[in-house]
């Protein structure tokens, strides 16, 4: 789940608790009682790109993901004057149609009209000055829970003193080595009342791949409370020594957002509420409004809020063998599988299993060393990620790689 569908669901469920169960009664959830909101997903930057915006309405508890809104219109207004009009590119997700980037000190506002004639519109939010992050570090480290790994770290300073709210999110990509990676793969034909086995040769694209994921918490940073606009040493990330993330080698790109106070509010309840032990906790602060409302019925909430913040980024990378290399290191659990026919199986029966074995994607041969001819053929297997990271990854090298 990314991290929009993930803060969605927080705000369906703050929603669906002040709507349906009260302040202090205990409950019981009934989906078919759950109204149907718009959901509004809308940051927008000064890094001159197609901006995004997604539309979707809030989702029942037994679905994974929001019901795309489609068929809107969108556009955003700079000033009065400038009108930055928006396409719709798949199901809920809207581009811009020009590239643009917000400009601080300039006044924006978002104005939406749905399919069903509908129309929703933003407060005017000023784009607030950029403040460029000082470094991105890493280091070793033990946690508070006693574990060993990297800390990711971040330093920033503002001189005038003025950006003071601060919401980050990061992209950590990490490399894939498969361990047991063989140079052959095996591949079978059933025929009639026969089943040929023979070696080919395994894709290069197996051994080495690539996998990024997103940050799944909301981290906000106030400066207002300190004695100068200044962040140092906050922990980003951290990864344990024995995770796969940090097994070969490792990248992280971290985005501060240099945001609005009423932003910063926003998104400082829903840290509050997401990192409470469960969201059926005793906590129940109810809807959380934010700055978009419904021109055609005052009464109507709706989800989301339109974020115009500055952004900046910086890429780190580091090898395993730098920091943490005398740790243990994840591991896959790659014992070897050697099918044998059962008891009364012919071995037409058996050979006809073993095809299916192999045609199915949770095996890889474990070596060409052996009797694919034999019959029945002499093979091991072993679980398909020791032998192709395709299992976990993406063959694909990023273009931002850096060996």
């Amino acid at each position: 789940m990314n991290s929009y569908t993930r803060h969605i669901g927080i705000l369906f469920l703050l929603i669906s608790f002040v709507l349906l169960f009260g302040c202090t009664e205990s409950f019981e959830i009934e989906n078919d009682r759950i109204e149907n909101f718009l959901v509004i997903n809308a940051t927008v930057t000064d890094k001159v790109s197609n901006q995004r915006i997604v539309l979707s309405r809030t989702f029942g508890f037994e679905e994974s993901e929001p019901i795309p809104e489609e068929g809107a219109s969108i556009v955003i207004i700079e000033n009065n004057v400038t009108e930055y009009q928006f396409n719709e590119n798949s199901p809920g997700e809207y581009y811009s149609v020009q590239e643009f980037g917000v400009t601080a000190g300039n006044e924006y506002k978002l104005i939406v009209r749905t399919a069903n004639g509908r129309s929703y519109s933003s407060q005017k939010v000023i784009a607030p000055q950029p403040t460029s992050i000082e470094r991105v570090y890493v280091k070793r480290m033990i946690n508070d829970q006693g574990t060993e790994g990297v800390g990711v770290f971040l330093d920033t300073f503002d001189l005038t003193g003025n950006s003071l709210y601060y919401r980050y999110e990061f992209e950590e990509t990490y490399r894939i080595v498969a361990p047991l990676w063989i140079s052959f793969d095996i591949v079978s034909q059933l025929q009639a009342a026969d089943v040929v086995f023979s070696l080919v040769e395994r894709p290069q694209g197996q051994r080495v791949c690539y996998k990024t994921e997103l940050s799944k918490n909301i981290n906000v940073v106030n400066t207002s409370g300190f004695t100068e606009d200044r962040i140092q040493d906050l922990m980003i990330n951290f990864i344990p020594a024995d995770d796969i993330r940090v097994a070969d080698r490792y990248s992280i790109l971290v985005k501060q957002y240099v945001q609005t106070k009423e932003a910063q509010a926003f998104y400082k309840v829903l840290s509050d509420f997401s990192g409470s032990e469960t969201v059926f906790s005793q906590i129940q602060p109810g809807f959380i409004r934010g700055n978009i409302v419904s021109e055609t019925d005052g009464d109507e909430n709706v989800v989301g809020f339109f974020d115009v913040s500055s952004l900046t980024e910086q890429r780190v990378f580091f090898n395993r063998g730098e920091l943490i290399g005398d740790l243990p290191v994840y591991m896959l659990e790659c014992q070897e599988f050697v099918p044998e026919p059962s008891m009364n199986e012919s071995v037409f029966e058996y050979e006809k299993r073993l095809h299916f074995t192999i045609a199915g994607s949770r095996y890889k041969l474990a070596s060409s060393n052996l009797n694919v001819t034999a019959s029945p053929p002499a093979i091991r297997l072993i679980p398909r990620a020791c032998g192709d990271c395709t299992a976990i990854g993406n063959s694909e090298v990023p273009g931002f790689w850096v060996d």
